[in-house]
């Protein structure tokens, strides 16, 4: 498939994150995503540079469309998409979770549908 970048998480977030991948219904659209990343964790201390935490404002560009957004990356009971709350569970707040400023994520949709997203900035 793709080359991932290797993605990061605290030991808060990574309690958070298991959580909510142990209760997502196999039908939310990025749970499948979400438990493949946490399978591949490298340890905070190893980040080169701040990297995607939940509560965390990512700024991030869709390279199939060119186009940019501002979102907050949450855990599910937290989503509100018209705030751009966007839950760990969609497919892109999965593939954004963990990942450090500058690095790129690209997977498949259960559709076929290649995406690719890169992370500009990441706001504290």
């Amino acid at each position: 498939m793709f080359a991932r970048p290797p993605v990061y998480a605290t030991a808060e977030d990574l309690s958070a994150l298991r959580e909510a991948a142990q209760r997502a219904q196999a039908a939310a659209p990025g749970a499948g995503l979400l438990r493949q990343e946490l399978d591949r964790l490298a340890p905070a201390a190893e980040a080169p540079a701040p990297f995607v935490r939940l509560g965390d404002v990512v700024r991030y560009r869709d390279l199939r469309t060119r186009r940019e957004r501002q979102v907050r990356i949450v855990p599910p009971e937290a989503a509100e998409p018209e705030e751009n709350w966007i839950s760990v569970l969609a497919p892109v707040g999965a593939a954004l979770i963990g990942l450090p400023e500058g690095a790129v994520f690209r997977w498949l949709e259960p559709s076929g549908l290649a995406r690719a997203v890169k992370v500009l900035e990441i706001v504290r």
